[in-house]
Protein backbone atom coordinates (compact mmCIF):
# COMPACT_ATOMS: atom_id res chain seq x y z
CA UNK A 1 0.00 0.00 0.00
CA UNK A 2 1.22 3.28 -1.52
CA UNK A 3 1.00 6.45 1.26
CA UNK A 4 3.03 9.55 0.78
CA UNK A 5 2.38 10.74 4.04
CA UNK A 6 3.17 11.25 7.37
CA UNK A 7 2.73 9.25 10.46
CA UNK A 8 1.70 10.99 14.06
CA UNK A 9 5.57 10.88 14.96
CA UNK A 10 5.94 12.69 11.99
CA UNK A 11 8.79 10.39 9.95
CA UNK A 12 7.45 10.22 5.95
CA UNK A 13 7.06 6.85 4.71
CA UNK A 14 6.38 5.65 1.57
CA UNK A 15 4.63 1.82 1.87
CA UNK A 16 2.79 0.98 5.10
CA UNK A 17 1.88 -3.03 5.24
CA UNK A 18 0.03 -3.51 8.45
CA UNK A 19 1.34 -6.83 10.87
CA UNK A 20 -2.33 -8.12 10.40
CA UNK A 21 -2.52 -8.19 7.41
CA UNK A 22 0.84 -9.68 6.64
CA UNK A 23 0.34 -12.73 9.27
CA UNK A 24 -2.76 -13.38 7.16
CA UNK A 25 -0.89 -13.54 4.19
CA UNK A 26 2.25 -15.54 5.25
CA UNK A 27 -0.49 -18.24 7.11
CA UNK A 28 -2.32 -18.62 3.96
CA UNK A 29 0.44 -19.32 1.74
CA UNK A 30 0.70 -22.93 3.20
CA UNK A 31 -3.04 -23.31 3.65
CA UNK A 32 -4.06 -22.94 -0.13
CA UNK A 33 -0.56 -24.54 -0.90
CA UNK A 34 -1.67 -27.95 1.09
CA UNK A 35 -5.44 -27.67 -0.16
CA UNK A 36 -3.93 -27.63 -4.01
CA UNK A 37 -1.55 -30.68 -3.89
CA UNK A 38 -4.26 -32.22 -1.50
CA UNK A 39 -6.91 -32.04 -4.04
CA UNK A 40 -4.53 -32.11 -7.45
CA UNK A 41 -3.27 -35.34 -5.53
CA UNK A 42 -6.92 -36.79 -5.55
CA UNK A 43 -7.69 -36.27 -8.90
CA UNK A 44 -5.07 -36.95 -10.90
CA UNK A 45 -3.11 -39.33 -8.63
CA UNK A 46 -5.48 -41.02 -6.85
CA UNK A 47 -4.68 -44.99 -7.43
CA UNK A 48 -0.80 -44.39 -6.79
CA UNK A 49 -1.39 -42.12 -3.97
CA UNK A 50 -3.55 -44.74 -1.85
CA UNK A 51 -1.79 -47.81 -2.45
CA UNK A 52 -0.57 -49.20 0.56
CA UNK A 53 1.88 -52.24 1.23
CA UNK A 54 -1.03 -54.38 1.42
CA UNK A 55 -3.41 -53.15 -1.00
CA UNK A 56 -6.19 -52.12 1.00
CA UNK A 57 -8.86 -49.66 -0.53
CA UNK A 58 -8.06 -46.08 0.64
CA UNK A 59 -9.69 -43.01 -0.34
CA UNK A 60 -7.78 -40.22 1.31
CA UNK A 61 -3.85 -39.65 0.27
CA UNK A 62 -1.64 -38.86 3.26
CA UNK A 63 0.22 -35.76 3.28
CA UNK A 64 3.64 -36.77 2.61
CA UNK A 65 2.18 -38.86 -0.74
CA UNK A 66 0.38 -35.24 -1.56
CA UNK A 67 3.14 -32.87 -1.02
CA UNK A 68 6.22 -34.78 -1.82
CA UNK A 69 5.63 -37.61 -4.45
CA UNK A 70 4.13 -36.25 -7.02
CA UNK A 71 4.71 -33.04 -9.37
CA UNK A 72 3.25 -29.71 -9.57
CA UNK A 73 2.18 -30.78 -6.40
CA UNK A 74 5.81 -31.13 -4.54
CA UNK A 75 6.76 -27.92 -6.43
CA UNK A 76 3.58 -26.16 -5.20
CA UNK A 77 4.42 -26.86 -1.82
CA UNK A 78 8.24 -26.20 -1.72
CA UNK A 79 7.54 -22.88 -2.86
CA UNK A 80 4.73 -21.41 -0.46
CA UNK A 81 7.38 -23.03 2.31
CA UNK A 82 10.24 -21.21 1.28
CA UNK A 83 8.54 -17.97 0.18
CA UNK A 84 6.82 -17.90 3.66
CA UNK A 85 9.80 -18.98 6.03
CA UNK A 86 11.13 -15.82 5.95
CA UNK A 87 7.90 -13.77 6.50
CA UNK A 88 7.25 -16.40 9.69
CA UNK A 89 10.73 -16.15 11.27
CA UNK A 90 10.04 -11.84 11.06
CA UNK A 91 6.82 -12.50 12.73
CA UNK A 92 8.25 -14.33 15.25
CA UNK A 93 10.36 -11.55 16.35
CA UNK A 94 6.88 -9.56 16.31
CA UNK A 95 5.14 -11.94 18.51
CA UNK A 96 8.32 -11.75 20.88
CA UNK A 97 8.21 -8.45 20.93
CA UNK A 98 4.14 -8.61 21.91
CA UNK A 99 5.04 -11.39 24.60
CA UNK A 100 7.82 -9.36 26.44
CA UNK A 101 4.95 -6.50 26.38
CA UNK A 102 1.74 -8.56 27.84
CA UNK A 103 3.41 -11.11 29.82
CA UNK A 104 5.18 -10.70 33.60
CA UNK A 105 8.88 -10.01 33.56
CA UNK A 106 8.57 -12.85 35.97
CA UNK A 107 7.75 -15.33 33.03
CA UNK A 108 10.65 -13.87 30.93
CA UNK A 109 12.74 -17.44 30.77
CA UNK A 110 9.47 -19.15 29.96
CA UNK A 111 8.59 -16.33 27.12
CA UNK A 112 12.38 -17.19 25.34
CA UNK A 113 11.69 -21.09 25.84
CA UNK A 114 7.95 -20.71 23.69
CA UNK A 115 10.03 -18.43 21.16
CA UNK A 116 12.63 -20.36 20.58
CA UNK A 117 10.15 -23.35 20.20
CA UNK A 118 8.17 -21.56 17.83
CA UNK A 119 12.13 -21.10 15.73
CA UNK A 120 12.84 -24.87 15.94
CA UNK A 121 9.44 -25.74 15.38
CA UNK A 122 9.78 -23.28 11.46
CA UNK A 123 13.04 -25.04 10.95
CA UNK A 124 11.93 -28.23 11.48
CA UNK A 125 8.95 -27.68 8.86
CA UNK A 126 11.26 -26.11 6.20
CA UNK A 127 13.57 -29.45 6.91
CA UNK A 128 10.80 -31.87 6.27
CA UNK A 129 9.84 -29.86 2.95
CA UNK A 130 13.21 -30.15 1.63
CA UNK A 131 13.81 -33.43 2.73
CA UNK A 132 10.94 -35.97 1.17
CA UNK A 133 9.91 -39.12 2.92
CA UNK A 134 10.36 -40.95 -0.41
CA UNK A 135 13.68 -39.95 -1.33
CA UNK A 136 15.28 -39.07 2.48
CA UNK A 137 13.08 -40.82 4.68
CA UNK A 138 15.19 -40.53 7.97
CA UNK A 139 15.81 -36.93 7.86
CA UNK A 140 12.15 -36.23 7.30
CA UNK A 141 10.96 -38.26 9.65
CA UNK A 142 13.37 -36.82 12.60
CA UNK A 143 12.11 -33.21 10.75
CA UNK A 144 8.83 -34.38 11.56
CA UNK A 145 8.69 -35.58 14.78
CA UNK A 146 10.43 -32.42 16.07
CA UNK A 147 7.97 -30.24 14.55
CA UNK A 148 4.90 -32.05 15.67
CA UNK A 149 6.66 -32.21 19.26
CA UNK A 150 7.89 -28.05 19.13
CA UNK A 151 4.78 -26.99 17.80
CA UNK A 152 2.60 -28.50 20.29
CA UNK A 153 5.00 -27.66 23.14
CA UNK A 154 4.44 -24.02 21.56
CA UNK A 155 0.92 -23.95 21.42
CA UNK A 156 0.35 -24.99 24.96
CA UNK A 157 3.00 -22.89 26.95
CA UNK A 158 1.84 -19.53 24.36
CA UNK A 159 -1.72 -20.61 26.07
CA UNK A 160 -0.57 -20.79 29.56
CA UNK A 161 0.77 -17.62 29.42
CA UNK A 162 -1.63 -15.62 27.86
CA UNK A 163 -4.31 -17.62 30.18
CA UNK A 164 -2.39 -16.84 33.58
CA UNK A 165 0.49 -14.50 33.03
CA UNK A 166 -0.88 -11.40 31.22
CA UNK A 167 0.24 -8.21 32.62
CA UNK A 168 -3.46 -6.40 32.32
CA UNK A 169 -6.05 -8.49 33.75
CA UNK A 170 -8.56 -6.18 32.17
CA UNK A 171 -8.29 -8.09 28.39
CA UNK A 172 -10.37 -6.72 24.84
CA UNK A 173 -12.69 -8.68 23.63
CA UNK A 174 -10.43 -9.33 20.51
CA UNK A 175 -7.52 -10.82 22.75
CA UNK A 176 -10.43 -12.86 24.57
CA UNK A 177 -11.62 -14.27 21.37
CA UNK A 178 -7.43 -14.75 20.28
CA UNK A 179 -7.48 -16.98 23.24
CA UNK A 180 -10.32 -19.12 22.88
CA UNK A 181 -8.88 -19.90 19.05
CA UNK A 182 -5.60 -20.86 20.62
CA UNK A 183 -6.84 -23.08 23.14
CA UNK A 184 -9.33 -24.85 20.67
CA UNK A 185 -7.10 -25.14 18.28
CA UNK A 186 -4.78 -26.51 20.67
CA UNK A 187 -6.84 -29.38 21.77
CA UNK A 188 -7.62 -29.92 18.01
CA UNK A 189 -3.88 -30.40 17.07
CA UNK A 190 -3.43 -32.82 19.63
CA UNK A 191 -6.33 -34.91 19.53
CA UNK A 192 -6.06 -35.36 15.93
CA UNK A 193 -2.33 -35.95 16.34
CA UNK A 194 -3.18 -38.43 18.82
CA UNK A 195 -5.28 -40.15 16.02
CA UNK A 196 -3.46 -39.93 13.37
CA UNK A 197 -0.93 -42.10 15.77
CA UNK A 198 -3.55 -44.57 16.49
CA UNK A 199 -4.54 -45.14 12.97
CA UNK A 200 -1.18 -45.48 11.82
CA UNK A 201 -0.16 -47.84 14.44
CA UNK A 202 -3.31 -49.82 13.41
CA UNK A 203 -2.78 -49.83 10.31
CA UNK A 204 0.27 -51.32 10.29
CA UNK A 205 -0.38 -53.99 12.07
CA UNK A 206 -3.79 -54.96 11.24
CA UNK A 207 -3.86 -53.66 7.33
CA UNK A 208 -8.23 -52.81 7.47
CA UNK A 209 -9.74 -51.41 4.43
CA UNK A 210 -9.75 -47.00 4.65
CA UNK A 211 -8.09 -47.35 8.05
CA UNK A 212 -4.92 -45.50 6.12
CA UNK A 213 -7.49 -42.69 5.13
CA UNK A 214 -8.30 -42.24 8.50
CA UNK A 215 -4.44 -41.56 9.56
CA UNK A 216 -4.33 -39.17 6.27
CA UNK A 217 -7.39 -37.20 7.16
CA UNK A 218 -6.49 -36.64 11.06
CA UNK A 219 -3.05 -35.50 9.23
CA UNK A 220 -5.16 -33.05 7.84
CA UNK A 221 -6.59 -31.66 10.53
CA UNK A 222 -3.29 -31.25 12.39
CA UNK A 223 -2.18 -29.16 9.68
CA UNK A 224 -4.77 -27.12 9.45
CA UNK A 225 -5.42 -26.74 13.37
CA UNK A 226 -1.41 -25.29 13.43
CA UNK A 227 -2.42 -23.25 10.62
CA UNK A 228 -5.33 -21.49 12.28
CA UNK A 229 -3.60 -20.84 16.19
CA UNK A 230 -0.82 -18.99 13.98
CA UNK A 231 -3.34 -16.98 12.33
CA UNK A 232 -4.36 -15.39 16.23
CA UNK A 233 -1.73 -13.39 15.26
CA UNK A 234 -3.94 -11.66 12.90
CA UNK A 235 -5.67 -10.74 16.04
CA UNK A 236 -2.76 -10.32 18.51
CA UNK A 237 -0.97 -7.45 16.73
CA UNK A 238 -4.03 -5.28 15.26
CA UNK A 239 -1.97 -2.25 15.79
CA UNK A 240 1.52 -2.88 14.42
CA UNK A 241 2.41 -1.39 11.10
CA UNK A 242 6.02 -1.78 9.12
CA UNK A 243 6.53 1.15 7.19
CA UNK A 244 9.57 1.97 4.32
CA UNK A 245 10.93 5.20 4.44
CA UNK A 246 14.19 6.69 3.30
CA UNK A 247 15.57 5.99 6.44
CA UNK A 248 14.53 2.19 6.20
CA UNK A 249 12.37 -0.16 7.82
CA UNK A 250 10.37 0.57 11.04
CA UNK A 251 7.80 -1.04 13.04
CA UNK A 252 5.08 1.33 14.54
Amino acid sequence: MYLPLHNAHGRKYFIRIPVSKLCLFTVSLPLFAFITCVLMTVYKDFESANKTHCNVPNIFPSISASIGNYEPQSSIWRTAIYIHAPLRFFIIYLRWNNYRNVIYNDYAGVVNFAVLLNFIENLALVGLTHWTSSQNYPYHELCFKTFIGTSIFYMFFTCMLFSKCRQRPNTTRTELYSLKIKWRMFFLNVGSFTFAAFFFLRHNSLCEPYVYSMFGFSEYIVVVSNIMYHMTTYYDLPRQSILFSKRGLTID
